[in-house]
């Protein structure tokens, strides 16, 4: 990936960030410096994709694959059901809940019932052969 999310800490010095920053761009990354807060900035943003294809998938009439193919066609490398079956869906839904808790559990944030239904059920996407879609785990 080519972002790197550089966080400052109450107590990093200015320098340190700089040292930081450099070196991303040494690597050629693309260095974003952020505040130390829930989520940071991709996993804040990024909540709101993962959650409202599942609430679309909750509400019925369209597939994970129709909507992960909308969102390909609208210009996303990947779709968010693909995308929570190659994270995991026990890593995404963790930090769903993290951020939901830590931002005091508004309801737009709140976890979604299918994707922890999953985790529960050991469905955790491509890691165990089965997520939102099924994986040939045999070479």
């Amino acid at each position: 990936m080519k972002l790197v999310e550089v966080i400052e800490g109450a107590r990093t010095g200015a320098g340190v960030t700089e040292a930081i920053v450099a070196v991303c761009r040494k690597m050629e990354k693309t260095p974003v410096v952020c505040r130390d807060v829930p989520g940071f900035i991709v996993n804040r943003v990024a909540r709101h994709y993962y959650l409202e294809a599942m609430r679309l998938l909750e509400n019925g009439g369209i597939t994970p694959a129709e909507i992960d193919v909308l969102m390909e066609s609208a210009g996303f490398k990947m779709g968010p059901f693909k995308l929570m079956d190659l994270i995991g869906l026990d890593i995404n839904y963790g930090v769903s809940r993290i951020v939901w808790e830590a931002l005091g559990c508004p309801a737009r944030l709140e976890p979604a019932t299918i994707q922890q239904q999953k985790v529960e059920k050991g469905e955790l996407g491509r890691k165990t052969g089965k997520g939102f879609y099924e994986y040939n785990l045999q070479g």
